[in-house]
């Protein structure tokens, strides 16, 4: 039952909702398969600045120290562009993937592969993070420069398939 007078669902899932939803289902179908383990899931909002995030960390089963964390992330302006009537908005996230480990199961090679594997097209950032408490941990990030929208949701199985190939090669190279 319809209780808006404007005649929109108040119950609709927003475009962050549904992509959130569909990447996290294809992790989840993965671990399932038992390829993947979970180690941790976030769901966020800042209240500031009224910003969603979520994030979800996974490795392959047969190498659980070199992991993978998928980030959607949507702004107030995605948000209200979606919700109310603005023009030209398109709703939709941005989408970052954070390959971690420690200096051994993510070396300076790996993050070369990466690269080669990725493609010369997209935004990369390497960091290495060296601690007096800690093991040296590495970090790549691949970033998306552009919107990812609900039309884009069928190529999330895809995605998710190229990350798992990714890791495979990284653990094969580790051999």
């Amino acid at each position: 039952m319809n209780n808006n007078k404007e005649g929109v669902d108040l119950f609709d899932p927003t475009a962050f909702d549904n992509i959130k939803f569909m990447i996290q289902a294809e992790i989840y179908d993965r671990d399932l398969a038992g390829l993947f383990h979970i180690h941790n899931r976030t769901d966020k909002m800042d209240l500031a600045n009224l910003s969603r995030e979520a994030a979800i960390t996974f490795s392959l089963k047969e190498n659980e120290q070199l992991k993978v964390s998928l980030t959607v992330e949507a702004n107030l302006e995605k948000l209200a562009g979606e919700l109310l009537p603005l023009p030209g908005a398109i709703p939709g996230v941005s989408l970052h993937i954070l390959y971690s480990g420690t200096e051994q199961d993510l070396t300076s090679a790996d993050m070369s592969l990466l690269e080669k594997i990725w493609g010369k097209e997209r935004r990369y950032e390497w960091r290495r993070i060296e601690s007096d408490q800690t093991e040296t941990m590495c970090e790549w990030h691949v970033y998306f420069e552009r919107m990812i929208t609900e039309e884009m949701m069928t190529e999330f199985g895809e995605l998710i398939s190229f990350i798992a190939d990714s890791l495979q090669m990284i653990t094969k190279g580790s051999e």
